[in-house]
């Protein structure tokens, strides 16, 4: 009984991160990369570089798979990637949107930012934008998250993660991987590991049952 209990546990806990994060984000962990105006880019993702000291490419430093997207910052600018969450965006829906980050040393009058942006047809901003960011260290990797209803007017939603200066002399490095936007917020591993032991109990009742 032990071992059926094992075995079921430990096959819902690898299916249900799949399966409960919906994520509305294509090539959400920059593991698939093309050449683009001889630049190195992720895929479905736009680029958007403002100064040639702020650079974008592929890095090894993953937090799951085998690659991230690594942008560094040596002076005034700002630089990263972009896509559509949603080009049918309903007034009301809730967005919910989780960008890890990876931060090996504190930036220097620069922050890592993820962003929303509920837009019209025209390509105009509706409502103010919403933004998390993050300049310090951190321990592996870190998530900002951000969520917000979409307003009158909104029919689509753009997700952003940038590398930008706060100041004079920025620099430093950020790793971004495993984007995550969707009208459903990301289950906490407590709530994954709650349902999964729930799961694996009621199929281990209905056994002892039979």
């Amino acid at each position: 009984m032990k071992k059926v209990l094992f075995s079921v546990f430990t096959a819902v806990m690898f299916i249900l991160p799949a399966s409960v994060q919906a994520n509305m984000l294509s090539n959400s962990g920059f593991e698939t990369w093309v050449e683009y105006e001889g630049k190195n880019v992720p895929d479905n993702w736009w680029h958007m570089f403002s100064d040639p000291d702020v650079a974008g490419t592929q890095s090894s430093n993953a937090k799951s798979g085998v690659s991230s997207g690594q942008a560094t910052i040596t002076g005034p600018g700002w630089g990263g990637w972009g896509q559509w969450v949603s080009e049918s965006v309903t007034a009301g829906q809730t967005f919910y949107a989780y960008q890890p980050v990876n931060i090996p040393t504190a930036l220097n009058n620069a922050a890592a930012v993820l962003e929303l942006k509920f837009q019209n047809d025209s390509g105009g901003t509706v409502g103010s934008a919403l933004t998390a960011s993050l300049s310090s260290a951190t321990s592996g990797w870190e998530a900002l998250s951000l969520s917000g209803v979409a307003p009158s007017g909104a029919t689509k939603l753009s997700y952003t993660v940038l590398l930008k200066d706060t100041g004079s002399n920025p620099a430093g490095t950020v790793y971004f991987d495993d984007a995550y936007a969707d009208i459903q917020p990301i289950p906490e591993p407590t709530s994954l590991l709650l349902l999964g032991l729930g799961l694996a109990g009621i199929f281990v009742f209905k056994r002892s049952r039979a």
